[in-house]
Formats: C-alpha cells, sequence, structure tokens
C-alpha cells in the first residue's frame, strides 16, 4: 500500500469511535489488533488498567508479538462516551451489568456487535437497546490471558459474522472490512442463529467437560477414551437438536472439530479459566438454552442434561 493509501486509511479509520466492553483475553485481542491497525478503540477495563495505561498492551500471535502503546483504556463508560461500534466480550452470565455499561456509549447509530458464547445473547441486546443493528461474532480462536496486560493466541482467530433477525446488512459488510484490515479471518453468514448452534458442537463437551471432569483442558479430554465417548455422543446431540431445527448441520461435522481440537494441544476453554477463578459460569447461554429450545421441540438431549446438571450444581457453590 503506497505511503498515501496508508495515510487515508489511517484517518477513515480515526473517524468512528469502537467501545470494547470486556477487557478479557477476547476484548484485548480483537480490540487490540483494530487498534494496532489504526482504529480509533476505547477500553472499559478494570484490571490492569493502570498498568496497561502506563505499559501499554502485549498481544502474542504465533511468532509474532505486537506492543500497542499507548492504549485508550477508561475506567467506566462515561468517559468514553458515545461510539458508532460496541464490542461485548463480557460473559454473558454478566450480561446485567450491560443495564448500566452500555447507555453512556449509545447514539441511534451505534452498532452492537456480541463476541459472547452461546446463543440468544444477541436477542437480548436487541429487545433491552434496540430497535439498532446488533451483529453477532462467532469466534474460532484460542486465547488466554497469559499476563498483566498480556494475551495469546495459540491458534486460529476466524470470525464468522451475523446479523441479528436478519441478512448481513451494510453494517455486517462494513465491520468485516474493519476486521479484515487488522488482519483478521473473517466471513460472513446468512444464519446467525445457525452459526451459533454449529459453534455449541464444540463449547457444550469443551468447555463443559473440561470443567465437569475436574479442570482438564481438551487434550485430556480427548487423551481418555471415556471423555472423548462423551464428548462425541454430546456433539451428536447437538446436532440433532439443531437439524430439528432447521440448521443443516451434517454429522461429519464432528470429525471435523476434532480434528481440529487435537491442534490446540493443551487448550483451556475459557469456561475451565472461569471455574479456576471462582467465576459464575456462562451456564444458561451455552447449556441451557439450549436444552430449553430442545425440549420445547420435543427433543430428549439426556447426555446434555446431566452435563448441565452437573455444571449448574457446581455454579451453584461458586
Amino acid at each position: 500500500m503506497a505511503q498515501k493509501d496508508q495515510k487515508n486509511l489511517h484517518s477513515i479509520n480515526h473517524k468512528e469511535k469502537i467501545a470494547v466492553i470486556g477487557a478479557g483475553a477476547i476484548g484485548l485481542f480483537y480490540g487490540g489488533l483494530l487498534a494496532k491497525s489504526g482504529y480509533n478503540v476505547h477500553f472499559l477495563m478494570r484490571k490492569d488498567l493502570d498498568l496497561v495505561k502506563e505499559r501499554g498492551l502485549i498481544i502474542e500471535w504465533g511468532k509474532e508479538t505486537f506492543h500497542l502503546y499507548p492504549v485508550q483504556a477508561f475506567s467506566s463508560t462515561p468517559q468514553i462516551g458515545p461510539c458508532k461500534w460496541v464490542i461485548i466480550a463480557l460473559k454473558s452470565s454478566a450480561n446485567d451489568v450491560l443495564l448500566e455499561l452500555l447507555p453512556p456509549l449509545l447514539s441511534p447509530e451505534t452498532v452492537l456487535v456480541c463476541f459472547q458464547n452461546g446463543i440468544d445473547n444477541e436477542k437480548w441486546l436487541y429487545e433491552n437497546f434496540g430497535p439498532r443493528v446488533v451483529i453477532g461474532g462467532i469466534l474460532f480462536v484460542c486465547i488466554n490471558r497469559t499476563g498483566p496486560g498480556k494475551v495469546t493466541n495459540f491458534g486460529f482467530g476466524k470470525v464468522e459474522l451475523g446479523q441479528f433477525n436478519s441478512l448481513p446488512g451494510k453494517e455486517v459488510n462494513e465491520f468485516e472490512s474493519m476486521l479484515r484490515n487488522a488482519g483478521i479471518e473473517t466471513e460472513k453468514v446468512n444464519s446467525l442463529e445457525e452459526a451459533r448452534w454449529k459453534k455449541l458442537v464444540w463449547n457444550i463437551p469443551f468447555n463443559g467437560l473440561s470443567v465437569a471432569a475436574g479442570g482438564i483442558d481438551v487434550a485430556e479430554i480427548l487423551a481418555r477414551p471415556e471423555l472423548e465417548r462423551a464428548t462425541r455422543e454430546l456433539m451428536e446431540e447437538i446436532i440433532n437438536a439443531a437439524r430439528a431445527m432447521g440448521y443443516a448441520i451434517n454429522h461429519d461435522f464432528i470429525e471435523l472439530q476434532l480434528t481440529k481440537t487435537r491442534k490446540m494441544g493443551n487448550y483451556k476453554p475459557s469456561s475451565l479459566f472461569d471455574y479456576f477463578e471462582k467465576r459464575p459460569l456462562e451456564i444458561e447461554a451455552i447449556w441451557g438454552r439450549p436444552l430449553k429450545k430442545a425440549r420445547e421441540k420435543g427433543i430428549n438431549l439426556p447426555k446434555l442434561q446431566l452435563l448441565y446438571a452437573l455444571l449448574d450444581s457446581l455454579n451453584s457453590r461458586m
């Protein structure tokens, strides 16, 4: 890209503010890459706030290490003010705090981008902050927070983008371009709900069994024959439920997911970090709502029902 074009891109990027709510591994990684590419990103941050303002943010991705400095980090959303884009990377278990956090960031033109696990989070955002465009981002990435002000991507990074209750519109196209400018592989999907159910095929067994089995990573799950069998059975249940709801997920999708997971090594799913740090699990978004939707269709999911009961019991103790 010519120097003049780079300057023009930099100028365009700074016209519209982006807020990142939930400065954990996901928010820091994707927000950090956008900021590195010249976008006007503002992070709502509490943990590591002073350190990041003083020293910046470190992002490790493969053989590359990026140091983002300075970082626009704030302790409250009124300090940020209205934004064009609000990326929500907060755990879905903490959604109620958004009722207080989001209003200072909103204008009639604000687009909400949901980078959360599970299903129906976009619906909740639309019902509480609409009518406005709500975009869902399904993330295929292995990211952990590996130190104060530091995140590490152990693999992947792709984002699938869909629009709640609609085919992708101009806002999805614009956000897709922003992510691609930041070096992030991005794909649009016509059915956000179907894409969410496909992600559940991985999230339900691996996030759930990593906790229910006492705190183990994905490699340990696949190394134990009975846990791998349980993983496959849970995946089968979710695919059967999704197909009954009209979502075309083939059963060979299971082998594809297992092959990808074996390449992750000793990756710890996000729910495992919540479990270790005694934070609430995303019980309803990942396990409870899919189970409820299946029951409403008259579909019995005994493996998921048992996993949900175990995780809900553990969660109540935390």
